[in-house]
């Protein structure tokens, strides 16, 4: 059959070379089992017109670029700094299609795209021909092509890749694995989308006019209900909850289903179709640490990227160019594609070589470079004070609670010194139930506030079946997700009234041990099979609890609420909450959580009498943890109100408000279950 075909286009081409001879020539490639390219010659009429610009096509500029390399002292600095300027302003960054918001099919092979996601896991530096020779088999004359941001090289008619010349040229790039940001409030994403404008088309990004767009938040649009939120978001848990139970009963084993080939659906919606094979049992899992029906995932190829620069669980908004071709699906391992032809196809997770990429500090689309809301000092003490009316009504009339709710909100890790980490406040909130939907309608409402939170049930069930620490499969050389791997900055409120009397199997003791050194010592050890490693975290954990929790804390409170006012109280906050007092407390939340903070010399001398004075009452009474815990408790009491310097005035509040925590609502100790450090537990059924 190749002969007859290759005699075939001999003919043609005979034929016509005189006359196709003056005109311009368009071709389409044929499929040819070899690394010379065969084609047929149409009429330039033929060919259908695509917009050549640098967005839907960044490879003319690279290829631009790369010929006058002799111009330049380093050409790939050239093609990013050209990148950098070209990106430099939001408009023209928001302008982009975004693999977040758009369906995989939408995209164009080859065109710049956006992806906002974390790290989930990092691959093997991958080897690629960043130039290489190739041989015009017409005239017999070469030339070097850039082969930088490409997974499949390309030759034109009748080309050939020389694969021995001594010009091709063997570089390396990163190669790391991101996923849509876990955790990440409905809010967060909606705005995102709002500022979305372009949708991608066949030849490149393309708005089509018989869709109405998404309108821009209207700081005068009332905010959804609490109501309507809670619906939303117990709906979500139900779909993730029976996503991860499935997971849980096959094991990591194919289900029946699967092992017939009959058809089901992605993580991302798409339909997929799965067989028994383990050697590719990963390839339709999009790995998310948070299971998620609207979730994404991409495969990033990193260039001139120093080691360390990036890390895991970071999140990060980068522009690249996208890769769809189907050939990297077909990937043969026993040809030096052992891990590749693991990876999901491009059709599920695309794979994007980075352009440009920048560092999210922070995942709140409110608060950042161009947008000009920015509370003062002023603003922000009337912000707080309507965010603690909110949080009072919340913690039903508790003023004490909703103020150490308040502080635990803004908290983040500032520092580390040895084994000390500087800043956290876990807090444990006891005497709470789960009556009339109190914890869910709590954790809803905190939804609603910060850009990232997750709900977990502590039962025994969860913590039995569930992975909380990633796990490293070395048959297919990934990082499989746990629930615990979350970015930096997020919520994580556990939920311990769910627990039950009994015993714990192995997995659940891991996963509480992990917990508890998670609040202790903000590290996770993800389980490497023959080792582990830690990894540092940032995780704000609120633990809510009917008596003293198993887990360590920093600080407890005892709760004393009005149960009869759950319904009013609710109610009470649904009708107060705008969007526009939604916006401004996400804002002021952020603003102190990302302050500076200075502790005056003067405030320091008198802490250090105060302390000294304390010590000498009763050594006993007031340890050197518990000036650390005043001293943490002074930073967030200072920020909360916009303010920079600590002031004695803070200082005395602080004594004052530790000084009633601790004669009133600290729990009483237990002796039949408790967790020093991440010690396994047996939880007594009497």
């Amino acid at each position: 059959a190749h002969t007859c075909l290759i005699h075939f286009i001999k003919r043609v081409w005979k034929r016509h070379c005189l006359s196709l001879s003056a005109q311009k020539l368009s071709k389409i490639e044929v499929s040819y089992p070899s690394l010379v390219s065969h084609h047929l010659p149409l009429k330039e009429k033929d060919k259908m017109p695509v917009a050549d610009d640098w967005k839907t096509c960044p490879h003319n500029l690279v290829n631009k670029i790369y010929k006058e390399r002799q111009a330049h002292d380093n050409w790939e600095s050239s093609i990013s700094s050209t990148f950098k300027e070209l990106l430099n302003n939001e408009t023209t960054w928001n302008s982009l299609p975004s693999l977040n918001h758009l369906p995989n099919h939408e995209v164009s092979d080859g065109q710049l795209v956006r992806f906002r996601g974390m790290i989930q896991d990092m691959f093997d530096p991958e080897i690629y021909l960043a130039e290489y020779e190739m041989k015009n088999l017409a005239d017999g004359t070469t030339s070097v092509l850039c082969g930088r941001y490409r997974d499949v090289l390309q030759n034109g008619m009748r080309e050939e890749i020389l694969e021995d010349s001594d010009l091709n040229i063997m570089k390396d790039r990163s190669v790391v694995y991101c996923v849509s940001v876990p955790g990440e409030s409905p809010w967060v994403t909606e705005i995102h989308s709002s500022r979305h404008k372009d949708k991608a088309g066949p030849s490149g990004t393309f708005q089509n006019p018989l869709k109405r767009g998404l309108e821009p938040m209207n700081s005068s649009a009332p905010a959804p209900s609490v109501a309507e939120a809670m619906d939303m978001d117990t709906t979500e848990n139900t779909a993730n909850s029976a996503s991860a139970s499935s997971m849980i009963m096959d094991n990591g084993k194919p289900s029946t289903e699967e092992c017939n080939g009959k058809r089901s659906k992605g993580e991302d919606g798409s339909a997929v179709i799965k067989n028994g094979n383990d050697n590719i049992k990963h390839r339709h899992d999009l790995n998310l640490p948070i299971p998620n029906s609207r979730g994404k995932a991409v495969i990033v190829k990193l260039y001139d990227t120093a080691d360390g620069a990036l890390k895991l669980n970071e999140v990060v908004d980068l522009v690249g160019i996208v890769s769809l071709d189907p050939a990297l699906a077909q990937l043969d391992p026993m040809e030096g594609h052992p891990s590749t032809s693991l990876m999901p196809p491009p059709s599920l997770v695309p794979r994007v070589h980075a352009v440009h990429i920048k560092k999210v500090e922070h995942n709140n689309p409110l608060v950042g470079p161009g947008i000009s809301e920015k509370l003062n000092q002023q603003e922000m003490s009337r912000v707080r004070d309507q965010l603690m009316y909110i949080l009072t009504q919340a913690m039903l009339g508790d003023e004490l609670a909703a103020e150490y709710l308040l502080y635990h909100l803004i908290s983040k890790v500032c520092g580390r010194r040895d084994i000390q980490v500087l800043g956290k406040m876990c807090l444990n909130l006891f005497n709470v139930n789960s009556n009339n939907n109190w914890i869910k309608r709590l954790y809803t409402i905190l939804g609603l506030l910060v850009p990232g939170s997750h709900y977990l049930p502590l039962s025994r069930h969860h913590l039995d079946t569930t992975n909380f620490v990633p796990t490293k499969d070395m048959e297919a050389n990934r990082l499989v997700a746990g629930s615990l791997q979350l970015p930096a900055g997020t919520n994580l409120v556990v939920d311990e009234t769910q627990m039950s009397d009994g015993q714990l199997n192995p997995r659940g003791l891991a996963n509480l041990t992990a917990v508890g050194n998670l609040i202790r010592w903000q590290k996770l050890e993800y389980d490497f099979k023959y080792s582990s490693l830690e990894y540092e975290t940032d995780i704000s954990v609120l633990v809510l609890s009917e008596g003293r929790s198993l887990l360590p804390s920093d600080y407890q409170v005892k709760v004393i609420p009005e149960e009869s006012l759950v319904e009013a109280n609710y109610r009470n906050i649904n009708s107060i909450l705008s969007q526009d007092l939604l916006n401004r407390i996400r804002v002021y939340l952020t603003q102190c959580r990302e302050a500076d903070y200075n502790l005056p010399d003067d405030v320091q001398s008198a802490v250090t009498q105060d302390f000294v004075q304390l010590r000498q009452e009763d050594p006993n009474r007031f340890t050197a943890e518990d000036l650390h815990a005043h001293l943490t408790l002074a930073r967030l009491v200072a920020l909360s109100q916009g303010k920079t310097n600590l002031e004695a005035e803070d200082w005395t509040k602080v004594k004052n408000l530790e000084a009633n925590r601790r004669a009133n609502r600290t729990p009483q100790p237990r002796g039949q279950a408790s967790l020093p450090n991440g010690m396994p537990i047996h939880i007594s059924a009497n």
